[in-house]
This record gives C-alpha cells, structure tokens and sequence, in this order.
C-alpha cells in the first residue's frame, strides 16, 4: 500500500502531485552536525545541506507502515554533495557506518513501536537489491537528531563493485524497514530545496557542488538515489520523493528530494573478510 505520508513518483512513469495526498510532513532548519559528533572516515552523501547563512532546512516524513522500505544507493567513487572528495573506488570497500536523519526520536522513549532494521545489499542500475542482505542489523531505535550507526565488524563490499580490473565502484543499496508494532515514526529527514529558494537563498553561494534543481532533470546524476520500496520490494524501481512543496505531476518546481543518510568507508583496499554483522552500536551525543 503506498503510504499517504510521502509524497512519491515512480522514475519512469507516474508523478503523484502533492496537493493530492494527505502528506503527514514538517519543515526544520538546523545545522547539520545537530545532536552527533561528526563520523571519521570517507564519506558519501547525496542529500544537499544548503547554508543560509548557516543553517539548512529539512523535510521530516513520518507516519510509515510496518513493513515499508526505504533507502538509498550509494556508489563509492561518485562526487557527493557537501564538497567532500570522492571516495577512492578502488580501495575504499569496507562500509563502516552510517549517519541518518530523525527529527522525532521516539525509537528510544516508546521501545519496540518504532523499531527499524537496516540491511546492506548489493544493487543493479535500477536501484534494486540483487541477493540476499551482505548484512542485517537487526531491530534498532533512533533518537532525535543525527544518529551516528557503526557498523562491528565493518561491511566488505568488493563483490558489489560494478567495473574493473582491479574491482571498482562497488554499488550497495542500504535500506531501513520499518519493524516496530506501530511504525509511524522514525520521522526521517530528507534534504529540503523549496525553503531555501523562497527564502532568497543562492543554491550554490559556498562553492560546494552546486545544488541545483528541479532534480534528477538538471542535476549532476542521472537518477535519484533515495527512494520508498513498499514492503518486501513492491516498487522497483523505487518510488522517489518529492519535495513536499512541490504540487505538479512532474516534480517540475523543485523536483525530488534524498534522504539524509551519509555513508562511511574504511579505504584500506578490497574487502576479503567473511560477511557478518555480529554487532551493532548507535553513538549519540
């Protein structure tokens, strides 16, 4: 069932305008190191943090159904936004954390109602997952705010990598699924670009990528990363988000929006130990 909390288009094919949805939604601004020292290492986003002056603002979707998917593919080697240098495709395959977005925090003050799980899979150029999870996490709770997950013992991703020799630019989907007994929340964070615009603010003023829009029609990817899979992989590909300001068929104001999730990588060369996830530690501050 498609959630009416999030606004969605399928990639190919159908837009659903926002003014016709229901849309259980927030606007924030806040600094994005709120709540969480920042994560050590090579990293991968694809959400855009826009400063104006200092602060970026986000878009909060909540009111999900258990069993829904969300997620992101990340390609290790691809140009993120924020300005960061691009991971090594060569050598950084080793997935050693990640840092996502939830702007209620009620995982940790109603345990098991809000609970997700997060897995690691390999995924093929329609944003789709290909085998069985490298790894599961298991049930998790976030808090409000930043939530820093690392991943113990590191995830090797070498046998995701999409070209070579040497083995290079290793694609993974991460997903979240909603897993609690009630699952309206976490209420995650999107990147937002209707604020910014109306408040004036230039998208590329700090000389970072630039942040255009509409996305992906303009942007600096062919397709979207982030997107809702329904549950057990109804929607593939994925539907994508809109931003929640945008009321046309086609995304054609603002276009569509990612989930603030950044990716850590260890970069010490091709990733050859087992695959397992035997355990897992959210760092809050």
């Amino acid at each position: 069932m498609i959630k009416k909390a999030i606004v969605l288009a399928v990639l190919i094919a159908l837009v659903v305008p926002a003014s016709l949805l229901a849309i259980e939604k927030k606007q924030y601004m806040m600094r994005e190191d709120y709540g969480v020292e920042a994560l050590q290492g090579c990293t991968l986003q694809y959400y855009y943090y826009i400063p104006c002056p200092t602060y970026s603002w986000f878009w909060a979707y909540y009111d999900w159904d258990c069993g829904d998917i969300i997620g992101t593919v990340f390609t290790v080697g691809e140009t993120g936004t924020g300005g960061n240098t691009a991971c090594d495709p060569e050598n950084c395959h080793d997935v050693v954390g990640l840092s996502v977005l939830d702007f209620a925090g009620y995982g940790t003050a109603y345990p098991g109602l809000f609970t997700v799980e997060f897995d690691v899979y390999c995924a093929d150029e329609n944003n789709a997952p290909i085998g069985l999870p490298l790894a599961s996490s298991g049930p998790i709770e976030t808090t409000e705010g930043w939530n820093n997950i690392v991943f113990l013992p590191s995830i090797p991703i070498t046998d995701c990598a999409t070209s070579g020799p040497p083995s290079a630019f290793p694609r993974i989907l991460v997903t979240a699924t909603h897993s609690g007994t009630i699952c309206t929340y976490p209420q995650w964070g999107l990147d937002n670009i209707s604020a910014p615009i109306d408040s004036g603010c230039v998208m590329h003023d700090l000389g970072c990528l630039p942040a255009v829009y509409p996305r992906p029609g303009t942007g600096p990817y062919p397709l979207m990363h982030s997107g809702y899979y329904g549950a057990a992989f109804e929607f593939i590909p994925p539907l994508v988000f809109a931003d929640g300001a945008d009321s046309t068929e086609d995304g054609s104001v603002y276009g569509f929006i990612e989930l603030a999730w950044k990716l850590l990588l260890d970069c010490e060369g091709p990733a050859t130990q087992p695959t397992t996830w035997s355990g897992i530690k959210a760092i809050y501050r």
